[in-house]
């Protein structure tokens, strides 16, 4: 060692030496200070920092690690006898970037001894020379020979076959292929190959700085790919790639031209292979099978290639910050970070309250829970202690090696009743919303950067709660060849039958990842997932339209019980930072829980007096039900059994329980269903609701367009938004089955409510339902009109889209009937007979946000979020915004205000109420 190593070496050990021993560790815990700026540098309150080296943590004494010897290293006999000294952080390093004794490569001549020590498969060297070499180059000689088909290869100089190299011994002949394999670098050192042989007509090599190796471009057709062209046509337009000859064989995945975490990704011809059982899938552009439509010229991109995924830091995408739950007898705050990388190792997160500059913040572990094809999901796992009354600001640092980045977010005081919370629902545009209509409203961050405003104003909301369609995955059927070709069959059992091959995998679970990373980057959005912790709820678009409420044949075909399957495992990543396997070992109910095994659901406490409840309303979903028996059995107890500081209890219930009915538009459906001409008064009714389109296209037209207002009503486009019109044979009121006012679910919807009831009366807690999905938003309630705010008086909201376009006024007509609404006894059809349970929409629109009167009051049509502070009306005025009240104790209400987005991006957002829940009385 020379004397400058000698002295880093002992910078190393100082500090070692440095840490206090064991026993002295009782004493600095029981002289705990406060976190300040004079907090002494060495000290470590939260334990020494992670250490990487290389993608794996290092401990803090480094092991001993006895790997396989590091290609083109020298290796000392004191290191295999084991009598050297224990090596250091310093030395391992260096094993780790296999500093050698012999020049790097690039300054040796091609073919010199000193190359062939290097040990890398012959490929990577020029031309070769069989002179004296070592014996572990002997297999690499072999390689050679083998190699010497390939077109790659045609230029190379043959030299005459050696029988010693041909019968090598079994031990050389094996050890450097072993190694090679063995070895953790994605790409392998060494010069790049030789300027490739002359190319045929219309094609260019290019360098791929990653690999070193080349990759060939197709001019005409802008195809790439990494083998040798073997004529004028790319090899991706006639025949799918060939395993023997792929790049990809051999176990040793390349890094792919410009996709790995330092560069922006290129037109890639490769993405590196999932799973090696079907590596191949993914290059070939064209299935076995051409698609329907066919196609002249180059191939349609398909499946994994349409998507080219890369975040817009240009390391990792994220953070997503998730509200798990508050332990109320400990006073802890939990919840998670989820961050998608590429980087070999995870970014680091150290977090602290914002007011505290201590030098030594407390770093999260980041626990890998999940990978795909070359992303892996960390999560980091945040508990925090709760202040006792005031809530406090948290900061955490994302830093990765380009940067830190810093996020802040509001932790609720552990006795603080005043959470201010948000309500969104429809966070992306649905398929028919063209791009004109999406940047006259302002785009997908508009209202996300009022809401952010809104965040900053009132002091931060302590979460968020997402209603379902956090993304509208429905344009997996428009984009997917294989799912296009899968529409045009003809035939029930066809579909039914079809099957599910690695490339359906691959293919939707990576449009799912894409859909998700993607949208989660948008500007505004990103920085409200980031700062604003959140409670995600799955509905139907985060599969896509209507899952769950399609006929049989089709529910339970291959194609939709597979795309169900990945759809939910990605809602589980990505919304609660979870898979299937944690879940099965997890006992608790602090997180999301199953009852019946299917379908995720949660009770969060959002300070010591609200819970919000989210059962899955779409997992157990078919044509007659919304949720299984079981499923209500196992949750009204824990309702049931919630503590008795707990006044208001949200059902966040995707698709709303109360609203307005649809008798006209179901009357339009039937008679388009049966085939009836149709009937004077639905051609009335329709004639003075959209009196210009039937002095247009008259009576027939009409009916059509009375249809479009069924599908339009119910808030959605219509199931899948007519792209499975191939099937023809869905009956049309099937579009209104996934409603809670459907016949279908009359007896659940009141089974449910009646239920709700009898809990309230027996625990005095409010019942709300918080509800999306049909894209205006409005409050209603149902109630005993002759006792006021007793038991029987549970209120919904609506809230429309964050996102997704309103539907047109003339819908809104429809449901602005004045029929009015009862809910039986339990076990009883609806008859709307009068009952103790009137059903009415609250008339709180009362004018356009530019301050025109309104005529309908109801429910109004235009993007919005709700925003709700629990508040004690003794204390203070109901105010969106800071309420600074003492400890729980007093009686809690919620307003709720509507914030409702005005004329396109330029009309500003205006605020409609507050709603005031009131809390119950004891014995009411």
């Amino acid at each position: 060692q020379n004397a400058a190593a000698a002295q880093r070496a002992q910078q190393y050990s100082a500090q070692q030496a440095r840490r206090p021993s064991p026993a002295a560790q009782p004493q600095i815990e029981s002289m705990q200070r406060p976190w300040t700026p004079t907090e002494q540098p060495g000290s470590q309150p939260h334990g020494p920092p992670t250490v990487y080296q290389g993608p794996t943590q290092a401990g803090s004494p480094p092991p001993v690690v006895h790997a396989p010897t590091p290609l083109g290293r020298v290796t000392s006999p004191s290191e295999h006898t084991g009598n050297g000294p224990a090596p250091n952080v310093l030395e391992q390093d260096f094993q780790r970037i296999h500093v050698s004794a012999s020049p790097p490569p690039a300054y040796t001549p091609a073919g010199s001894a000193a190359t062939a020590a290097q040990g890398y498969p012959n490929e990577k060297h020029g031309h070769s020379t069989p002179a004296v070499v070592a014996p572990s180059t002997t297999a690499g000689g072999e390689a050679n020979i083998a190699n010497q088909g390939h077109p790659a290869f045609a230029n190379d100089i043959r030299h005459p076959s050696d029988p010693s190299l041909l019968q090598p011994g079994p031990s050389s002949s094996q050890a450097p292929i072993q190694q090679y394999a063995k070895t953790s670098t994605s790409v392998p050192p060494g010069p790049g190959p030789a300027s490739p042989p002359p190319l045929p007509e219309g094609w260019i090599a290019h360098l791929d700085q990653n690999s070193g190796q080349y990759y060939y471009i197709h001019l005409p057709t802008q195809s790439t790919q990494w083998e040798f062209p073997k004529g004028p046509t790319p090899l991706n337009l006639n025949e799918p790639l060939s395993p023997t000859l792929s790049t990809y064989g051999g176990g040793h995945p390349l890094a792919s031209p410009g996709l790995s975490a330092f560069s922006k990704p290129m037109a890639s011809p490769g993405f590196q292979p999932s799973t090696p059982g079907y590596a191949e899938s993914m290059m070939s552009m064209q299935s076995a099978t051409p698609t329907v439509a066919g196609f002249t010229g180059p191939p349609p991109a398909a499946g994994v290639d349409i998507y080219k995924v890369a975040p817009t830091n240009g390391v990792y995408f994220g953070p997503y910050l998730r509200y798990t739950n508050m332990d109320l007898e400990r006073g802890l705050w939990l919840g998670s970070i989820l961050l998608i990388t590429d980087a070999p190792q995870p970014p680091t997160i150290h977090i602290h309250q914002s007011v505290d500059l201590s030098p030594n913040p407390r770093q999260l572990k980041a626990n890998a829970i999940s990978v795909h094809q070359r992303f892996t999901f960390y999560r980091y796992d945040v508990d925090l202690q709760m202040e006792e009354d005031a809530g406090a600001k948290w900061t955490y640092a994302i830093t990765s090696h380009l940067g830190c980045t810093r996020y802040e977010f509001l932790v609720a005081g552990r006795h603080e009743t005043n959470w201010r919370f948000i309500a969104t629902s429809g966070n992306d545009f649905s398929l028919n919303v063209n791009a004109n209509e999406r940047s006259r409203l302002g785009g997908i961050g508009y209202m996300w950067k009022d809401i952010m405003q809104k965040h900053v104003e009132c002091g931060g909301f302590h979460t968020q709660l997402g209603l379902g369609d956090q993304i509208y995955a429905d344009r997996i059927w428009k984009e997917i060849p294989l799912l296009k070709q899968w529409l045009a069959m003809s035939g029930k059992e066809n579909r039914k039958n079809a099957g599910w091959t690695a490339k359906h995998e691959e293919d939707v679970s990576h449009a799912y990842f894409h859909y998700y990373t993607s949208h989660f980057d948008q500007p505004y959005l990103r920085e409200a997932f980031a700062q604003i912790p959140h409670v995600l709820q799955l509905d139907d678009h985060d599969i896509f339209d209507g899952f769950g409420s399609y006929p049989e044949y089709m529910q339970f075909s291959n194609m939709f019980k597979n795309i169900g399957r990945i759809g939910i495992d990605m809602y589980l990543i990505f919304q609660h930072h979870t898979t299937l396997e944690i879940l099965r070992n997890v006992s608790t109910d602090t997180d999301i829980f199953t009852i019946t095994g299917t379908g995720w659901h949660f009770v969060k406490y959002l300070g010591p007096a609200v819970v919000v409840v989210g059962p899955d309303c779409r997992s157990e979903r078919n044509q007659h039900q919304v949720m299984a028996g079981p499923t209500y059995q196992g949750l009204f107890p824990k309702v049931a059994l919630l503590p008795p500081s707990i006044q208001h209890c949200i059902w966040m219930i995707s698709v709303p329980l109360i609203y307005p009915r649809l008798e006209a538009a179901e009357q339009i459906a039937h008679t388009v269903a049966t085939g009836k001409k149709a009937v004077t008064g639905t051609y009335n009714l329709l004639g003075r609701v959209t009196s210009s389109v039937a002095g247009v296209v008259g009576a027939k037209g009409v009916v059509g367009s009375g249809f479009d207002s069924v599908k339009k009503a119910v808030g959605k486009s219509g199931l899948m938004g007519g792209i499975l019109s191939p099937f023809g044979d869905i009956d049309v009121l099937d579009e209104l089955r996934d409603q809670w006012t459907h016949e279908s679910k009359d007896l659940e919807r009141t089974y449910l409510i009646r239920t709700l009831q009898g809990i309230a009366h027996q625990k005095s807690v409010r019942m709300t339902f918080l509800s999306g999905a049909v894209d205006c938003c409005g409050a209603g309630l149902v109630h005993d009109p002759a006792k006021p705010s007793d038991h029987k008086t549970m209120y919904q909201i609506i809230s429309a889209s964050v996102v997704n376009t309103p539907p047109a006024s003339y819908v809104l007509k429809l449901l602005h009937n004045h029929k009015p609404l009862y809910v039986p006894a339990n076990g009883h059809r609806s008859t709307n007979q009068p009952s103790d349970t009137k059903e009415d929409m609250m008339e709180i629109f009362q004018a356009e946000p530019d301050g025109r009167p309104r005529e309908m009051k109801k429910l109004m049509g235009r993007r919005n979020y709700v925003a709700i502070v629990a508040y004690d009306p003794e204390v203070v005025p109901g105010t969106y915004g800071r309420t600074d009240m003492g400890k729980g104790g007093g009686k809690l209400s919620l307003a709720v205000d509507f914030i409702v987005q005005g004329d396109a991006s330029f009309g500003g957002v205006n605020k409609y109420g507050p709603v005031v829940i009131p809390s119950l009385e004891f014995g009411r």
